[in-house]
């Protein structure tokens, strides 16, 4: 809770400053208020320094942490919250501050990736620099309006909305995404033929590492694209892969084998670090291209597929190959349907056995079929 103090009236004018990282390290006893939010001010005594508002008609202190514990930034932060005048946090916070604050407190709670995809949303598509209060329903529709893929912008309307619900009632009385519709989206279908499923591989052979060498591990196992390429050495231990619960989309950590022709494109790799496919220039960052080299990987020819067309097109091809469901969704760590229903709850036999078969099949085929 915060610590209020007692009303009490100004005997004489109260200095107002910019408050700054560098005028507040400098400023002398007494209390002095921000010229930016002029509700906002910091008491300096002789042990401490003590940020608080005047809040209400009564002109009521209220205290809210200590400086330098409690950053300006943060402080100013804590201000606008704590306000009542609903115009002044507007006027006071702009877009980016607001989404920084938001991604800073639930960032924590998120897996990497997740917030990964959270915070690039939000700034790729919404690259507003003024105060929330300027944001209208029609900025959000627009900025909706001009991501081309259903797919995409459903995820955008999603992020967006969640963000300015969060900014109710802290900064804003009411969410300008009220009332947009999220897209209907109709179920992907599309698998890649044998001769789209060469052309891709031959020119994910062509890109190399480290883009062409996660599609092509794509191919072979099935997996998504994003905790591919998260993928690090020490999860390998002889030909099986594990991927921590932290890293799968589901929360659930999956082992799978790897069969001869997924461990050459593994061994294959740069070892510039504990990634497989490390970011450029950053060893400790997994690769994040996908949408940049993606248009590489167009040159194939093989119109309209996207990476996760490669996952559908694995579990189509094991289907064809006579797999059991079963074990296909224990390679995809896929949990819906049919294996999130008694086979999901009842089912724990692990398939250890199954699954290198299953891959090994896989690699057979699509040897071959290369070889065409």
């Amino acid at each position: 809770m915060h610590r209020r103090y007692a009303p009490e009236k100004r005997a004489k004018s109260v200095p107002k400053i910019l408050f700054t990282d560098i005028t507040i390290r400098n400023l002398s006893e007494g209390m002095h208020f921000d010229t930016r939010l002029t509700s906002f001010g910091l008491r300096v005594g002789k042990n401490r320094r003590t940020w608080l508002v005047v809040n209400g008609d009564n002109r009521t202190k209220v205290a809210l942490g200590h400086y330098p514990s409690i950053s300006l930034q943060d402080a100013r932060k804590k201000a606008l919250a704590a306000l009542a005048a609903p115009a002044e946090q507007n006027a006071s916070l702009t877009f980016p501050e607001a989404s920084k604050a938001f991604l800073d407190k639930h960032g924590a709670s998120l897996r990497p990736l997740s917030l990964y995809q959270l915070r690039r949303n939000l700034t790729r598509h919404f690259p507003w620099s003024t105060t929330l209060d300027k944001i209208s329903h029609h900025d959000v529709a627009a900025a909706l309006d001009a991501i081309s893929a259903p797919s995409q912008r459903a995820h955008a309307l999603k992020d967006i909305r969640t963000f300015f619900n969060w900014c109710v009632p802290r900064y804003l009385d009411a969410s300008p995404c009220a009332g947009l519709k999220k897209p209907s989206l109709k179920p992907r279908d599309r698998t890649l033929t044998d001769e789209e499923l060469k052309r891709v591989w031959r020119e994910a052979e062509e890109i190399g590492y480290p883009y062409g060498n996660i599609v092509q591990l794509l191919i072979l196992t099935g997996q998504r694209s994003g905790e591919t390429a998260a993928l690090q050495w020490d999860w390998i231990q002889s030909d099986m892969l594990t991927i921590p619960a932290a890293i799968t989309k589901n929360n659930r950590a999956t082992t799978i084998p790897i069969a001869p022709m997924a461990k050459a494109i593994i061994d294959g790799g740069a070892h510039l670090g504990p990634l497989l496919f490390a970011a450029r220039g950053c060893n400790d960052k997994p690769f994040r291209g996908f949408g940049t080299r993606k248009l590489v990987l167009d040159k194939c020819g093989v119109q309209e597929f996207t990476h996760h067309d490669l996952r559908r097109t694995f579990a189509t091809n094991l289907a064809a190959l006579g797999v059991r469901l079963e074990v296909t969704g224990k390679l995809l760590n896929h949990v819906s349907g049919s294996l999130g229903g008694i086979v999901g709850i009842y089912q724990r036999h692990d398939f250890k056995d199954e699954m290198p078969e299953a891959v090994e099949k896989w690699e057979a085929r699509l040897a071959v079929l290369l070889n065409s």
